[in-house]
């Protein structure tokens, strides 16, 4: 009966399956969004290549659209083509003594599993002062 109690050490195998799976959840979590992140940093790098022309400030709308889509053309993104491209990319008009603005939005999902999907909502202006490459 003076048997001392023996302490527990090591992972058991219901502990290793519960952190097999934990893992797995975020590898595939990890999976499913590296393609929308990386997107959003191809369409950041060719926003960035547009604004920093020093002619920007001075094209016209369709010129910018189609820089645009001459240095997305660079990588795989088939998102944006002439016909939808205008849904997408805009230019905005900025107060007096601001320089104007080239605006994207749009939306990205990808299924992570069943009925559940990840959303990228894109949204940002830069602007079109030649000066965006410093940023």
């Amino acid at each position: 009966m003076n048997q001392p109690f023996k302490k527990q050490s090591g992972l058991t195998f219901i502990g290793l399956v519960f952190v097999l799976g934990m893992l797995a959840m975020v590898v595939l979590f990890l999976l499913r969004l590296f393609p929308l992140y990386n997107e959003k940093l191809q369409i950041e790098a060719a926003m960035q290549s547009v604004v920093s022309q020093p002619d920007a400030a001075s094209m016209s709308v369709v010129d910018l659209r189609k820089a645009f889509l001459r240095a997305i053309s660079v990588s795989n993104i088939r998102r944006f083509n002439d016909a939808n491209i205008k849904d997408h990319l805009e230019v905005v008009k900025a107060a007096r003594g601001q320089p104007p603005m080239l605006y994207m939005h749009y939306e990205s999902t990808n299924k992570l599993f069943a009925d559940i999907q990840l959303l990228i909502d894109y949204d940002k202006q830069l602007p079109l002062d030649g000066s965006a490459a410093a940023n």
